[in-house]
């Protein structure tokens, strides 16, 4: 457990979500200029693009260790990896809410919701693909919806969730199906297919 806490670094994925919590609270209503690849554009924000730091943070963790060995180790590792996941996105809710209390901005939810939905979508793909995969996939899925996710009018396109305002429910919902689905495959797949023999 010692072993698994260390490489896990839970202390360092505290700080992101902390430091990510509060810098979308002081500038995360800033817009970054990224030509879209539609010939429309919205307004990306710095808040869009932060909230992925924490999913980055816990598949770096995660690469630090032999998928291999964790998974014929006597000790339930899938759980575990999958019980701190969940915690990561409860941690991630609460300190949005918390910010969301302190400074009435919907900015704050919007990373709340951004970062458990990165989080879902980072398990998932570290399960299916290997957590170098998915460290690299996950850093660039809001590059990819910042340049392909708006509609002609400046509206996010409906599958671009992670643009969607924050009273959207469309948004919230695929954010917490990404959570289940990482959660659920984490805990039951044996072993992300390129390690498969």
């Amino acid at each position: 457990m010692n072993w698994w806490l260390k490489t896990r670094a839970p202390a360092a994925f505290l700080t992101t979500v902390i430091i990510t919590t509060a810098f979308a609270g002081l500038a995360g209503n800033t817009e970054l200029p990224i030509p879209s690849l539609t010939g429309s554009t919205g307004n990306f924000l710095v808040g869009h693009l932060i909230t992925v730091l924490p999913a980055a943070v816990l598949m770096y963790a995660a690469s630090r260790t032999d998928i291999r060995m964790e998974r014929v180790a006597a000790r339930p590792m899938a759980g575990w990896n999958t019980l701190l996941g969940l915690m990561a996105a409860l941690i991630a809710a609460l300190a949005a809410a918390i910010a969301y209390m302190l400074t009435c901005q919907d900015i704050a939810l919007v990373t709340g919701r951004n970062t458990i939905g990165y989080i879902g979508f980072a398990m998932l793909l570290c399960a299916l693909a290997g957590p170098r995969v998915a460290s690299f996939t996950t850093a660039a899925l809001p590059i990819l919806l910042a340049t392909t996710g708006w509609a002609p009018d400046g509206r996010a396109r409906p599958w671009a969730w992670a643009l969607q305002p924050a009273q959207s429910a469309p948004a919230t919902s695929a954010a917490l199906a990404l959570m289940a689905a990482g959660a659920v495959v984490t805990l039951t797949r044996l072993m992300p297919a390129r390690y498969e023999r």
